[in-house]
């Protein structure tokens, strides 16, 4: 296949079919240097001609060639410009996204505000409360992201296993021993802990949801809690608050929690494929593929509340990645098969997923 075939196989997430080409490999290599800048680099280096095709035709434009181009670029942090950013994002105290808008801040933003309210005065109200303090938390908390992502990939691309790419391209970051991964850097997902703790709780707390079984303990107990805090941060604040307390049944109930999550937590690490399933067919719509990819899954195990700051935490990040990197075997990958219930089709893949614990 051409350049041009093999690429709409890659938007349409036929992976599998581009790994049985010939040609494959100079391919996913070729995509990987594909922004306009990156391949006009390349060209006027060998004196070649901007197009995919020949490029990809061309005995005379070998793999190790864009290899080369590809680590003679100026990919990597230095040492400096790592503890600068380390340094900055210590000062981070809390992960909070300012209310319930979250990541969809501008749709809840013109849904339940613009839309809604008439009078100049409430909107003005709005403006300098809620929407203030949610613009705020969005984009302290993306400015965390991006700069704790920045020092993860160069975990990545410092290891010698690691072939990164030289600019962002969609559904690859790096290739190891020549496979191409997207990484994914996530926490261990809210929804999959609830169901998997909501039996235990149910049996013994009366409720299924750790939400509802904490303000009841909470109200036992007759500690104030917030009313104005939506359902994440109110678990997260009387979860702390129970902590605090010198009762008993306070103690009893976070120590089973804790006891609970870490279990689900060890069931996942000895069961990887399994989490990895959920999360492709847990994925946002939005941004839905079915590319291979490398999870990354960092988990506080005394306050999975906290799994946040582990995304600076350098030491430990690098410890363990170079660590399953070095012992990277592509005769034993993972090869995973999910459905796609938003289109009824069943996608394959090749994962890998690292568990981070403290």
């Amino acid at each position: 296949m051409n350049y041009d075939e093999l690429n709409n196989l890659y938007k349409n997430n036929e992976f599998r079919k581009i790994d049985k080409e010939n040609n494959s490999k100079k391919f996913y290599l070729l995509r990987s240097i594909s922004k306009a800048k990156t391949i006009n680099r390349f060209c006027q280096m060998h004196n070649i001609e901007k197009n995919f095709n020949n490029i990809l035709s061309d005995g005379n434009i070998s793999e190790d060639m864009i290899i080369e181009f590809i680590k003679s670029e100026p990919i990597l942090k230095s040492s400096e410009q790592i503890k600068d950013i380390e340094a900055e994002l210590n000062k981070m105290q809390s992960f909070d996204w300012g209310g319930s808008m979250g990541n969809n801040l501008e749709k809840n933003i013109v849904n339940n505000y613009v839309k809604k309210i008439l009078k100049y005065e409430e909107i003005e109200d709005a403006i300098s409360g809620t929407i203030q303090k949610s613009v705020y938390g969005y984009t302290l908390n993306s400015w965390y992201n991006h700069w704790s992502t920045v020092l993860i990939e160069n975990i990545f691309n410092n290891n010698k296993k690691i072939l990164p790419t030289v600019s962002l391209v969609e559904k690859i970051d790096f290739f190891i021993d020549s496979i191409p991964f997207d990484l994914k850097v996530t926490y261990f997902p809210d929804e999959l802990m609830k169901n998997s703790i909501a039996k235990q709780l149910k049996e013994k707390y009366g409720s299924k949801s750790e939400l509802t079984c904490a303000k009841n303990i909470a109200k036992e107990l007759n500690i104030t809690i917030p009313n104005d805090l939506n359902d994440k941060a109110l678990t997260i604040c009387i979860n702390n608050l129970l902590k605090e307390s010198i009762e008993e049944k306070a103690k009893c109930f976070i120590k089973d929690l804790n006891k609970m999550k870490k279990d689900v937590i060890e069931y996942y690490k000895n069961s990887p494929q399994e989490l990895m399933i959920w999360l492709y067919e847990n994925q946002g719509e939005m941004r839905f593929d079915a590319a291979n990819r490398f999870y990354l899954v960092l988990v506080d195990s005394e306050n999975i509340y906290e799994s946040w700051k582990l995304k600076r935490n350098v030491n430990l990040l690098k410890k363990q990645i170079d660590n399953k990197l070095d012992n990277f075997d592509k005769n034993k990958l993972n090869k995973i098969k999910f459905h796609w219930a938003k289109d009824g089709k069943d996608y394959y893949c090749i994962s890998e997923l690292l568990f981070i614990i403290k």
